[in-house]
């Protein structure tokens, strides 16, 4: 890779990362009018700190302890995974459609189908992914509204992190769909 393709990297990684965090403090202004009372509590200042702390280091450094049990667990969960991209629509539901390919990346390279995925890939997602299955994580997903924004920004920080190994994936997938048997005609032969 390139210095230049490191920067863009980079530099897609801040814009995303600083648009979930703005998205946070916008989140939290409406929410705190719209839910003082449940809200009340919650320091704008100590999410926004955890916040910070979600970036490509912090990634990469969970993603080195993931095991073969934590990618199994994924593909066991993967159903409660959809379930909480899909019950949110903040910045976590925004990211449905690369939760599922995060999803089926995992899937794929588990069952043996996907062969062409680094171990490093296949680790980054599966941390990204358990960390949305984890309602006690950095900030807890039982505060309204804004307990899923963490998980939205490691999500976001691992789809830049993964960016060209998902469109290898993604290119793969859909070559092998367009090569699977018609289960109409199938059955005929």
């Amino acid at each position: 890779m390139t210095s230049d393709d490191s920067s863009t990297r980079r530099q897609k990684l801040k814009a995303r990362l600083h648009a979930v965090k703005r998205h946070v403090a916008e989140t939290a202004s409406a929410a705190k009018a719209q839910w003082a009372e449940r809200l009340g509590s919650i320091d704008q200042e100590a999410v926004q700190e955890k916040l910070e702390t979600i970036d490509e280091e912090f990634v990469e450094k969970r993603a080195r302890d993931v095991t073969d049990e934590d990618v199994q667990t994924v593909v066991e969960e993967s159903k409660q995974i959809e379930q909480r991209f899909r019950e949110h629509d903040g910045p976590l539901g925004r990211l449905w459609d690369d939760g599922r390919l995060l999803l089926g990346l995992v899937r794929d390279a588990w069952h043996g189908r996907y062969r062409a995925v680094p171990k490093w890939t296949l680790t980054a997602a599966t941390f990204a992914l358990l960390y949305v299955l984890n309602p006690l994580d950095l900030i807890p997903d039982a505060l309204p509204i804004i307990g899923v924004i963490d998980d939205a920004a490691v999500v976001s920080v691992c789809l830049v992190l993964l960016e060209q190994d998902l469109k290898a994936y993604r290119a793969w997938r859909d070559r092998a769909l367009l090569n699977a048997p018609d289960p109409d005609t199938s059955d005929e032969e």
